[in-house]
């Protein structure tokens, strides 16, 4: 099985801007053209199969299917190291852990890592830059006002914000409402590239009983569903794991979210809804984008930063080896495609 590159993902996906950005020097040598702009979605903890695209019987996901749909699905993504930190510091800078040497409880990343971020080489190349949500890395010396030029990061604690009016509202829509803001105020002509980083779906861990705080506006979605006990639950595939994962956080975590039937089904609609609040308000994104005569030339990539275990070997969490853990949705939807370029499955391993 053939593996991508960063560059020829980049290449593969439409997204030759960027792809021109890694190459020192090619970036004159490209043929005249209107340049795209760029729209990257990223949600956390969401595993490759939870999506209705990928066939789910239960989740509800038109507008990322609508992505898939029309442009291309990678069906073997993964990403390199299986925590927040470590994943969003490799997705920034195109390098593996053990390179960047950033995950929690290390010192920061370092200024030439991300004088070398996708974000910097892109303002360095034109594009007004913006971030939104979770940013989830820490760094030295601020280098954040070289890479954009609309910085809005905010955390999942509490997932509802207070507004100025006193109403409280869900993260996931207070980075819809800023993503709007972003695109509102985006000077014509200029290529654009936001990123968007949702603290959905991770699980508002200091919460022990409302794991998964979803959206007013997906309020009953699932309620009357049975949702399927993993297809990996049989306590014999617990049983022969090493005693360190046994042991592990995994296995604690389990019994804060999936041990009783009871959590199981409160849970699992939780968890599920909040991935549907996200994929509503990146609908109000591409309305936004085709009202403001933006989306037939911007690129929308979508993806997780790191995969997560539904009860499946008697885990919870994400951190290890196992594919669960690992695997990640990756939907690249390029409206400049031709037509027989969309809607396929690319079956090549793809890398955060």
């Amino acid at each position: 099985m053939k593996r991508y590159s960063r560059r020829d993902f980049l290449k593969a996906t439409g997204w030759t801007t960027a792809a021109a950005m890694l190459a020192p020097g090619c970036f004159s040598c490209r043929p005249p053209g209107k340049r795209p702009n760029i729209l990257f979605l990223l949600v956390d903890d969401q595993r490759n199969d939870t999506l209705g695209c990928v066939g789910h019987p239960i989740i509800q996901t038109p507008v990322i299917d609508s992505f898939a749909a029309d442009g291309v699905r990678f069906s073997n993504a993964f990403v390199t190291t299986s925590i927040c930190a470590a994943s969003r510091a490799s997705i920034l800078t195109g390098l593996y852990e053990r390179t960047h040497q950033y995950t929690f409880d290390t010192p920061p990343l370092s200024p030439a890592h991300m004088a070398e971020s996708y974000p910097a080489l892109l303002r360095a190349a034109g594009y007004r830059t913006g971030f939104i949500g979770k940013y989830g890395v820490r760094t030295e010396d601020e280098p954040e006002s070289a890479m954009f030029d609309f910085f809005k990061p905010h955390g999942g604690n509490p997932y509802f914000k207070k507004q100025p009016d006193g109403t409280l509202r869900h993260e996931t829509e207070v980075a819809g409402d800023r993503a709007l803001e972003f695109l509102d105020r985006n000077p014509q002509g200029q290529p654009f590239c936001l990123s968007i980083s949702f603290n959905a779906s991770h699980a508002a861990d200091w919460d022990l009983e409302n794991h998964f705080p979803w959206p007013k506006a997906v309020d009953g979605m699932y309620e009357d569903v049975e949702i399927p006990v993993p297809r990996l639950s049989d306590p014999a595939i617990f049983e022969n794991h090493p005693e360190f994962l046994k042991t592990s956080m995994n296995r604690k975590r389990y019994f804060w979210r999936w041990d009783t039937p009871e959590k199981y089904q409160k849970n699992m609609k939780a968890y599920f809804r909040m991935i549907s609040g996200v994929d509503r308000v990146i609908g109000r994104i591409r309305k936004d984008l085709e009202r403001l005569h933006l989306a037939d030339n911007t690129v929308i990539i979508y993806m997780a930063d790191n995969g997560y275990y539904m009860g499946d070997r008697g885990f919870a969490g994400k951190w290890t080896h196992y594919e669960q853990s690992l695997r990640i949705p990756l939907i690249v939807h390029d409206p400049r495609l031709p037509q027989k370029n969309r809607g396929i499955i690319k079956e090549e391993i793809a890398l955060n």
